[in-house]
């Protein structure tokens, strides 16, 4: 084909999930995509864009029931014509959580299955594998137990298996999801190199600034739609505060800086006057009885009515860490204690939670509201373990309140009735905080909490995070969101090799080292 070809076109394409009910998540999406050029889908969360990749790849409508409409057409042939093992070989897929694509344990058999699956002969796929990982700079990821990976790690493994099978369209589902800053310098990196051989490449994504200079167009898409299509030029061009109104991330990260006013502020506080609500001492974590030890030695703590940043690349402990301050992985030594008390694993759960990097993990009722409610009685059980259920019975009218109110802080209102695992991945995840939020425990810990989330959705997650401070909370913000921490978090602390290496309050004098932090400079 030549480089005028059109790749990917939608014809009036549209989908309504039967989990739904009947809503459409998209609907007369109309927009062609030529052979070679990067593409960015974006809007708010649960505006239709992994509907829109889902629809490429032929997920919809083989694996998604539904309603389908118009025609959605890829190298010229519609999608529904394709048998799904050459679609799968032309359109290469990354979806927003890694473990939903593995099918094996070790890291190198994952990169090589799509290959092995194609017929590709053992050189040549041997030749893929380093070529992939060399792209991606994760060769020190071979040879690796995929469930010793941070979700990070996993997620440039996903990629590296997609890329090893060299299809000539790459459709992305917000990959840098759990990327440190590094890694997503090194997909952008790898992202430019495929459009130069004139692969094709569809985004769906939110964190935007680590596309500008390689997308070629930006798409908005709003209640399933498409309402905007721009050059990158154009996008550019766009003032913040346009961006901002349609509820978009940034586009140039070095315009992002700590708040001037607020939570994460020169003088926001003297953290030696405060007395800590989470004390970490010593703290040591491994998997397996041999294994490495993932956190070595750490001392940690934070206090009510702040939060802290915890910050590192992929891989240097972090999750581990917040497992074992939530008592989901017990350490081998060291002590943990929540407002003055000594807390075995087992003993912790309530008084920390854990809101996940999957948040389908931690969901489990079969509504939204019901998920609410199920946070709620867990609260009522920790706090009053010996309440009579007529006492219960009368507190039902409180809770419904409280439901109300979190359904309406976080955006759910409309989606009460849906089954929780039928949402987008930014809605699972504000759900996820808000029976986190409404648990009632003292230390909350966000493992990247805003994987997934729009502009105006991290600004709810953000509020509800001051308000939770101003409750008398301790909050730990696991993020590679410099945005967020920025928005959030009056300090960092910088995880590295298993332990807290520096600490400082976020400042707009402090905002350059925290940059570097991150991965920036």
């Amino acid at each position: 084909m030549s480089s005028n070809s059109v790749a990917i076109e939608f014809r009036g394409a549209g989908f309504s999930y039967a989990a739904a009910k009947g809503a459409a998540s998209a609907h007369g999406v109309s927009f062609a995509q030529r052979e070679g050029e990067c593409v960015v889908v974006t809007g708010p969360s649960g505006c239709g864009k992994t509907t829109l990749a889902r629809m490429v790849n032929g997920l919809i409508p083989a694996v998604y029931a539904g309603t389908t409409e118009g025609g959605v057409y890829v190298f010229g042939r519609a999608v529904a014509d394709w048998e799904m093992d050459d679609l799968s070989c032309a359109v290469g897929s990354v979806f927003q959580n890694p473990r939903s694509q593995f099918f094996n344990l070790d890291t190198t058999s994952e990169i090589a299955f799509g290959c092995e699956n194609m017929g590709v002969p053992r050189d040549e796929i041997a030749r893929r594998i380093a070529s992939a990982t060399r792209a991606l700079g994760v060769e020190h990821l071979l040879e690796r137990d995929i469930r010793a990976l941070s979700g990070g790690e996993k997620q440039l493994v996903a990629v590296a298996s997609v890329h090893a099978m060299e299809p000539s369209a790459f459709v992305l589902d917000e990959p840098t999801a759990a990327l440190d800053v590094r890694a997503m310098m090194r997909l952008r990196e790898a992202v430019s190199r495929l459009k130069a051989t004139g692969k094709t490449v569809i985004v769906a994504e939110h964190r935007l600034w680590w596309l500008r200079g390689v997308a070629d167009r930006v798409v908005l898409m709003r209640d399933g739609t498409i309402v905007e299509e721009m050059t990158s030029e154009e996008f550019t061009l766009m003032p913040a505060e346009e961006r901002r109104r349609l509820g978009l991330r940034a586009w140039d990260i070095r315009q992002v800086e700590p708040c001037a006013t607020g939570a994460a502020c020169e003088g926001s506080g003297d953290s030696a006057r405060r007395v800590p609500a989470l004390v970490v001492r010593g703290l040591e974590a491994r998997y397996g009885r041999r294994g490495r030890l993932v956190v070595d030695g750490c001392d940690f703590d934070a206090e009510a009515g702040r939060a802290v940043a915890l910050v590192g690349r992929n891989g240097a402990g972090k999750t581990t860490f917040a497992r074992c301050l939530a008592g989901l992985h017990a350490e081998t030594a060291g002590e943990i204690l929540i407002e003055g008390e000594a807390l075995d694993p087992r003993k912790r759960a309530g008084r920390v939670f854990l809101g996940m990097q999957e948040s389908g993990y931690q969901l489990f009722s079969d509504t939204v509201e019901g998920e609410l409610r199920l946070a709620l009685q867990a609260r009522r059980v920790r706090e009053a373990p010996d309440t009579k259920e007529g006492a219960a019975e009368g507190s039902l009218e409180s809770e419904s309140a409280l439901i109300e109110a979190a359904l309406e802080r976080f955006g759910l209102e409309e989606l009460r009735g849906r089954h929780p695992l039928s949402l987008s991945g930014g809605q699972r995840q504000r759900l996820a905080i808000a029976a986190g939020s409404l648990q009632g425990s003292r230390v909350l810990v966000l493992d990247e909490p805003t994987s997934g989330l729009d502009l105006a959705n991290m600004e709810r997650i953000a509020a509800e995070i001051d308000r939770l401070k101003e409750a008398g909370r301790c909050i730990v913000v696991i993020t590679h969101d410099f945005e967020f921490a920025c928005a959030t978090c009056e300090e960092i602390a910088h995880f590295e090799n298993g332990r807290i290496a520096e600490r400082f309050d976020l400042t707009p004098s402090t905002a350059p080292r925290a940059r570097v932090l991150f991965g920036f400079d």
